[in-house]
C-alpha cells in the first residue's frame, strides 16, 4: 500500500472517529439523567413490566398447551425439578450479567463513550462463555441433577429430554439478554419489550405446531423454546449492530478488556449468589409446605398465579431503578438518585395499594379461573391472600433500595441482605418454630418476617449515606 493511500485511509478513519464522537454527545441524552424523576421512573419502568407480562404469558401458554396435548405427566415434567434446576444455573448467570449492566448504565451517565463500547464488547464476550458453560453442564449432569432431586420415574425420562434440549439453547437466550441489559442500561427498555411480545406470539405458534400438530411431545415443547430465544437474539441485535448512537454493537470489535471483565465478575457474583439463594430457600419452604393436605398445596399453588402481577411489578421497579441510579451515578447526579429512591418508593407503594384492593375485591373470581367449584381451595387460597397481600408493603423497600444500592455497584449489600434477612430468616423461622405445625399460616409467616428485617437492613444501610461517595 502507497503512503498516500495509508494517509488517505487514516484520515478517513480520524474523521469517522471525530464524527462518531460528535455523534455520541447529540444522540446520548436520556431522560434518566435529566427532566422530572417520578416520569423518567414510570417511563422506563411500564416497558420492562409489560416485558415479564409477556414472558409469564408465554410460560402459561407452554403449560397449557403440554397439559392438554400431552397429560399430567408431561407437565410435571416441565415444571416443578426442571425448573429449579433451570433457575438455579440461569439465575446465578443473570446475576453476573447484572454486573456489567451496572458498569454500562454508569460508563452512559458518565459520558465514557469508549469505556462504554468497551464494556458492552466484553459483556458479550462474558455471555458467550456463560453460554457455553450452562449448556454443557446443564447437557452433562441433567440427569443427575434430577436423580438428586428424586424426580418421580414416571416422568425422568420426559424431564431429561426436555432439560437437554432447554440447555442446548441458552447461548441465543444469554445473547437476547446480553442485547436487551445494553439498550435498558442505555434508556431504552422499550425495544426489549417489543421483541419479548414478538417471541411471546412466536413461542405459542411453534408450541401449537410442534405439540399439538407434528405431536412431539416435550420436546417440541423445548424445541418452540429455544427458537423463540434464538429470533429474540437475532431481532435484539439488529437495532444495536444498525443504530448511530453511542451503544452500536460492532462484531469486529467483540474482545475482552481483562479490567472490565474483573469488574463485571466482582459486581456480579454477589448478584448472582442471591438469585440462587431464592430458589434454595423456596424449596425447602416447599418440604414444608408438602406435609400439608392437597387443597392447601393447590390454593397455594393458585395464589403464585395471582401474586406474580405483585412480583411483575415491584421487579419491574428495582430494574428500572438499577439503570437510574447507575446512570445517575456515573453522571454524579447523587442527589437525584436520593430523590429517585423516595418518589420510586411512593410510586411502588401506590402500585401496591391498587394491587391489593384488587386482590381482595375480586379474589374468589380470581381463584374461581384456576380451580372452579373446589370450595376448600378457594377458602384457603382467600386465608393465604387476606394474610399476605397487607405484607407486600413490607417487600416493597427491599426491591427499591436493593436497585438503588446495586446501582451504584454495591451489589454485595444485596446479597448479604438476601442471605441473612431473606433466607436466613426463612430457615430459622421455619426450623425453628414450624416442624410439625398444622397452621399453614404459621409457616408462611416466613415471607413477612423476612421481608421486615430485611428491609431494616437496607434503610439502616441507605440512610448511613456509605452507598455513596465521600465527596
Amino acid at each position: 500500500m502507497s503512503e498516500g493511500l495509508v494517509l488517505a485511509v487514516n484520515d478517513k478513519r480520524r474523521k469517522k472517529h471525530y464524527c462518531f464522537s460528535m455523534l455520541s454527545k447529540v444522540t446520548a441524552k436520556s431522560s434518566i439523567t435529566e427532566g422530572p424523576i417520578w416520569k423518567g421512573i414510570i417511563t422506563f419502568m411500564l416497558p420492562i413490566m409489560l416485558g415479564m407480562f409477556f414472558q409469564q404469558l408465554y410460560n402459561t401458554v407452554d403449560a397449557v398447551v403440554v397439559g392438554r396435548y400431552v397429560g399430567k405427566e408431561a407437565l410435571a415434567a416441565v415444571g416443578g425439578g426442571t425448573m429449579f434446576f433451570i433457575n438455579l444455573l440461569i439465575g446465578f448467570c443473570g446475576g453476573l450479567a447484572n454486573g456489567a449492566a451496572i458498569i454500562i448504565s454508569q460508563f452512559f451517565g458518565a459520558k465514557k463513550w469508549r469505556e462504554l463500547s468497551k464494556a458492552l464488547h466484553t459483556f458479550i464476550v462474558l455471555s458467550i462463555i456463560m453460554g457455553l458453560a450452562v449448556t454443557l453442564v446443564g447437557v452433562n449432569f441433567s440427569a443427575f441433577a434430577l436423580r438428586l432431586i428424586k424426580t418421580p420415574p414416571d416422568i425422568f425420562t420426559n424431564a431429561v429430554t426436555y432439560l437437554r434440549i432447554y440447555f442446548l439453547g441458552i447461548i441465543p437466550m444469554f445473547l437476547y439478554n446480553t442485547g436487551a441489559s445494553i439498550l435498558r442500561a442505555t434508556g431504552d427498555s422499550k425495544t426489549p419489550f417489543l421483541v419479548l411480545v414478538i417471541a411471546c406470539f412466536v413461542n405459542i405458534f411453534l408450541d401449537c405446531l410442534f405439540v399439538v400438530g407434528l405431536h412431539l411431545g416435550v420436546a417440541g415443547v423445548a424445541l418452540a423454546t429455544i427458537a423463540s430465544e434464538a429470533i429474540s437474539m437475532v431481532l435484539i441485535f439488529i437495532p444495536l449492530t444498525r443504530t448511530d448512537k453511542v451503544y452500536k454493537v460492532e462484531f469486529s470489535r467483540i474482545s475482552v478488556n481483562p479490567a472490565l471483565l474483573k469488574r463485571m465478575v466482582k459486581l456480579g457474583v454477589p448478584s448472582g449468589i442471591c438469585a440462587m439463594m431464592y430458589p434454595v430457600s423456596n424449596l425447602t419452604l416447599m418440604s414444608f409446605i408438602n406435609t400439608f393436605p392437597t387443597y392447601t398445596i393447590a390454593a397455594w399453588t393458585a395464589w403464585g398465579k395471582l401474586d406474580a402481577l405483585f412480583w411483575m411489578s415491584v421487579s419491574s421497579m428495582g430494574m428500572a431503578l438499577n439503570t437510574f441510579s447507575g446512570q445517575n451515578f456515573g453522571a454524579g447526579k447523587y442527589d437525584r438518585i436520593k430523590k429517585s429512591t423516595w418518589q420510586g418508593l411512593l410510586i411502588m407503594n401506590l402500585i401496591t395499594l391498587a394491587l391489593v384492593v384488587v386482590f381482595r375485591l375480586f379474589g374468589r373470581f380470581f381463584y374461581n379461573l384456576f380451580i372452579p367449584g373446589e370450595e376448600d381451595v378457594i377458602a384457603m387460597g382467600l386465608r393465604i391472600l387476606f394474610f399476605l397481600t397487607p405484607a407486600f408493603f413490607l417487600y416493597v423497600p427491599n426491591e427499591i433500595f436493593a436497585g438503588i444500592i446495586g446501582g451504584v455497584g454495591k451489589t454485595h449489600i444485596s446479597m448479604l441482605a438476601t442471605l441473612f434477612g431473606i433466607c436466613g430468616t426463612r430457615l430459622v423461622w421455619l426450623f425453628s418454630f414450624c416442624r410439625g405445625t398444622e397452621d399453614f399460616l404459621k409457616v408462611i409467616t416466613c415471607y413477612p418476617l423476612s421481608w421486615l428485617i430485611s428491609a431494616l437492613f437496607f434503610f439502616v444501610y441507605f440512610k448511613s449515606g456509605k452507598w455513596l461517595p465521600k465527596d
